[in-house]
């Protein structure tokens, strides 16, 4: 007896020294499985690699008051999840801190705090605290949130930024509200603070195209985050600045003269990249009129194995419009498909532009093909509509309401709508000069997505895409379309349906059963073997 004592307190020692081994080599040496389908929680290879690779240590303060309520509380165990795989990645080149902004108040602040006055209009005031003052000049703003205490509802002041730091520059997530998109944010503002300057974009200016400022101000919003974005005249002498890494072309009404086209066909050649976003028609949505458009490129995408149609692109898996109608003393507001908007999820899944994005609604586009036979070029068609999809030639009826009959629908096929290349480009005009550099050009037969009235964030992603495309930066495209790809249920027959429902509903229970069966004939069958 006292020997199967001394045995059992020799095995939990061990079992006690094994766990405690075991705990402290797995501080050292951890793994996580993710099972997600676009590994969402894992750190994307961009991520890890620019940490890894930053020339002086960069400092992230995580400002999140304590004890917040569902589902804030849930963020906060994201964020600092994502700042260990950070933290680990970066072997020792960033570091990061958790901050509880109220337990950061010293006794003088807390007396501040108390000091409540009404000013004027009734309103309670006091003056703010020393970490009040340093969280509102960092950028960081106090939100409301609705927290349950005691058995009351009430309203409370909390902090969820995060500020990171790296020399004596600093950048800011003001609010995280929302975590699908956090690590995005976060590598690009590190990549933001550490860069010497950041790429420039060029849009070509003129042509009656679309302004930066009205039409596409949400776009130049982002934009003019991470690019050094600016305006060229094709017109002035020496055509595009050499300092600029991508040139957009982006809904031109008017022809480009020949100079113009040489200009960029000049670029091109010599290993520049070029997205020419060319519209069929444009469309007026409040008047619901359009105009043609004359851009004159034609001939010189017809050189790099583009082929632009001349009809619009219409399907019927489209994408929905508000559309606002007069009742009486009413006016109603319905959603209507409209298939002048497809929407295309039929996605190169490989190419770095749109690998993840899922579906894109991509309104008012013509169609295009590809010459695959152009000597030096790879050329590859990015986004195709579903195979229902018909084209329409002038005049265009724009009204949503009207009625779509069968007859108007014309050879139903799926038809490419964006489509790029990429190589040593022949010169439209027999020029000579670039020595085998590898350009890029990206054609689109549309702009309208572009535009702040159809700017969707799979089509803010797309476009974000395009700009590191261009500039041949796309080490953050497959971070940035994370959580953006749509997985939608697989359609089954009906038998299969109710296999599944009604298995759900007595298979469960009929499988417990038949194992407590099973489980009950063994105890019986044991206890009569001792017996035995």
């Amino acid at each position: 007896m006292l020997k199967r004592k001394i045995d059992f307190v020799i095995f939990f020692v061990a079992l006690v020294g094994a766990l405690f081994l075991l705990n402290t080599v797995s501080l050292q040496f951890f793994g996580r499985l993710d099972l997600t389908r676009d590994k969402q929680f894992t750190l994307s290879d961009a991520s890890k690699t620019l940490v890894r690779n930053l020339e002086e240590p960069v400092t992230v303060r995580a400002y999140f008051t304590k004890d917040l309520p569902p589902p804030y509380s849930t963020n906060t165990r994201y964020v600092k999840d994502l700042l260990d795989e950070y933290f680990a990645a970066s072997l020792g080149n960033l570091r990061y801190e958790f901050i509880d902004p109220i337990g950061e108040e010293t006794a003088e602040d807390k007396a501040r705090k108390k000091d409540v006055k009404v000013d004027v209009f009734g309103r309670q005031v006091r003056e703010a605290t020393s970490i009040e003052r340093e969280l509102g000049e960092l950028g960081i703003p106090p939100v409301q949130v609705r927290v349950n205490e005691d058995d009351k509802l009430e309203v409370k002041r909390a902090y969820m930024g995060i500020a990171l730091l790296y020399g004596e520059e600093s950048e800011v997530i003001p609010v995280v509200q929302d975590t699908s998109g956090l690590e995005y944010d976060l590598t690009t503002l590190l990549r933001k603070l550490t860069r010497e300057r950041p790429p420039k974009i060029a849009f070509v200016s003129g042509h009656e195209g679309p302004s930066l400022n009205e039409k596409m101000s949400k776009v130049a919003g982002l934009l003019s985050q991470l690019f050094d974005v600016a305006e060229v005249d094709l017109t002035a002498e020496g055509g595009v600045p050499a300092d600029v890494n991508g040139v957009m072309v982006v809904g031109p009404k008017t022809a480009f003269s020949a100079a113009e086209q040489q200009a960029l066909d000049d670029y091109i050649v010599q290993g520049g990249s070029v997205a020419f976003l060319l519209d069929v028609i444009r469309p007026d949505m409040q008047t619901l009129e359009w105009e043609p458009t004359a851009h004159g490129l034609d001939a010189m995408l017809k050189t790099y194995g583009f082929d632009l149609g001349q009809g619009l692109v219409l399907d019927t898996k489209c994408a929905t419009m508000q559309v606002a109608q007069q009742r009486g003393y009413m006016r109603v507001v319905q959603p209507v498909t409209y298939p002048f908007m497809p929407m295309a999820t039929d996605l190169d899944t490989q190419h770095p532009l749109t690998r993840g994005l899922g579906e894109i609604a991509l309104p008012f586009m013509g169609e295009l093909s590809l010459n695959d036979s152009v000597a030096g070029l790879e050329t590859e068609i990015l986004i195709k509509t579903s195979a229902e999809s018909w084209t329409q030639v002038s005049p265009f009826n724009l009204d949503p309401m009207q009625r779509w009959t069968q007859d108007m629908v014309g050879e139903q096929k799926s038809r490419a709508l964006v489509a790029s290349a990429s190589g040593v480009f022949p010169s439209h005009f027999g020029q000579t000069g670039g020595e085998g550099a590898k350009g890029r050009v990206l054609v689109a037969a549309g702009s309208s997505f572009m535009g702040d009235d159809f700017l969707s964030p799979t089509n803010q992603a797309f476009v974000l895409n395009l700009m590191d495309w261009l500039v041949l930066d796309e080490a953050l495209l497959a971070v940035r379309a994370r959580g953006l790809s749509a997985a939608p249920l697989a359609e089954v027959s009906d038998p299969v349906r109710n296999s599944v429902k009604y298995g759900n509903i007595f298979g469960l229970p009929a499988m417990f059963a038949l194992f407590g069966m099973v489980r009950w004939r063994m105890r019986n069958t044991r206890r009569r073997n001792i017996k035995l």
